[in-house]
């Protein structure tokens, strides 16, 4: 009896191993082709080390499924022309939601982290919690209502916010530009839409979007930086999206440049984000002309060239390279990106910080760090809010199936 047992549980085992691989070689084809089509099924062999019978049987399968296409032949020295495959982006769509202190932008996306569509709405600063979330919900619900039509339809939602998230459970530690404390988003919206939902820190979104489809994406570590009314840092080393012990890592934008300045809002003195941030850059401008002016005020004049505006955008530059330099000396990124409204400035900023870093780094003088604006612009949190639900649902059963899709679990 126990020979049978013994028996019958190896078959299951052996079952569940075989049902399980299956998976894994799926998503791992799956992946190839999402991040590398137009490609072949023998090109897919050769780069994954499946079989050819294998890879054949699986993108059968993903054509039945609609994640998959095929588009005509591709070229070939010697033999039959190979079928290429495609994937199959407008499958489904996601919705990839910024929350923003003063605005809440939505986008529609397609199955490649594309924008369909984008709408941004204005928050007032003087809005409570109760309100916010009213309106950050009446946002989705419109984004949802506007969806393209398609097989899988709108899979998932995710969120980034500036502040504190407990990425696991979905929750929003500590938002005080949003007055928002130890609130369930994802519980929340899941009951509200009956979708998968996401949330994590706004910054962490912007890494992840400019890792999987903006600048980044061949370089497998990188600092993200997002200066807006605050500084918060996405951080990726290998491939990997850096969260800590509790799912809180990143916030360098209250790390002390001087100990002898500013008191924050956080408690400590001297933050890096008292001196590089939207604040920062109205102070100067005001100080250079005495003239006080919101932050789109100042925009429009350094659009115009305007030589104070110009001034005022170097110096937060100068000081956002300040707070670079411990990232760079600490993390050794290969590329750190500038993201969030103070990248308006584009390379008046940029060439500021990487001066900075080049005056004042150790590292620098053994590794370049290469010093640019987001190539998502604007977009960068939306697009990576919803890679984040991307990413879930293609991982399949083992997360790290290839480079590309390790980020963000």
């Amino acid at each position: 009896m126990r020979s049978i047992i013994t028996q019958g549980r190896l078959v299951l085992e052996k079952t569940a191993d075989q049902a399980l691989m299956k998976e894994i070689n799926k998503s791992i084809v799956l992946n190839r082709i999402r991040f590398h089509s137009p490609i072949s099924r023998s090109q897919i062999s050769s780069e994954t080390g499946l079989n050819k019978a294998t890879v054949s049987a699986l993108t059968d399968e993903l054509i039945r499924d609609g994640l998959v296409l095929e588009v005509g032949q591709g070229r070939s020295r010697v033999g039959r022309r190979p079928i290429m495959l495609l994937f199959n982006a407008s499958a489904g769509s996601v919705i990839g939601v910024e929350l923003g202190v003063e605005y809440v932008r939505v986008a529609i996306t397609d199955f490649a982290a594309r924008a369909l569509s984008v709408r941004e709405e204005p928050l007032p600063r003087n809005l409570g919690a109760e309100e916010v979330l009213e309106r950050l919900r009446a946002s989705i619900a419109q984004a949802l209502a506007e969806a393209p039509e398609s097989r899988y339809g709108v899979i998932g939602i995710g969120v980034g916010v500036p502040g504190l998230v407990d990425f696991a459970r979905g929750v929003v530690l500590r938002a005080p530009h949003i007055k928002w404390e130890n609130i369930p988003l994802k519980a929340m919206m899941e009951s509200w839409f009956g979708k998968p939902v996401l949330v994590d820190n706004e910054a962490n979104a912007g890494a992840l979007g400019e890792k999987l489809y903006g600048a980044a994406t061949h370089v497998s570590s990188l600092v993200y930086i997002s200066a807006g009314t605050g500084i918060g840092t996405g951080i990726v080393i290998g491939d990997e999206l850096i969260r800590g012990a509790d799912g809180v890592a990143g916030e360098f934008g209250h790390m002390s440049i001087d100990l002898h300045g500013e008191t924050c809002p956080c408690g400590n003195v001297g933050c890096w984000e008292l001196y590089a941030s939207e604040r920062a850059l109205v102070a100067a401008y005001a100080k250079l002309t005495g003239e006080e002016l919101d932050f789109d005020g100042v925009l429009a004049r350094f659009r115009a060239s305007d030589p104070a505006a110009l001034q005022a955008f170097q110096t937060v530059g100068r000081y956002l390279g300040a707070g670079a330099v411990n990232l760079v000396n600490g993390l050794n990124p290969a590329m750190m990106i500038l993201g969030n409204r103070l990248a308006e400035g584009g390379r008046m900023v940029t060439d500021a910080m990487q001066q900075a870093i080049l005056s004042r780094c150790l590292v620098s003088s053994y590794a370049k760090v290469v010093v640019q604006v987001s190539a998502l612009g604007r977009d960068a949190c939306a697009i990576g809010s919803a890679a984040l639900v991307l990413h879930d649902f293609f991982a399949g059963p083992r997360a790290r199936v290839t480079s590309r899709a390790t980020i963000g679990r």
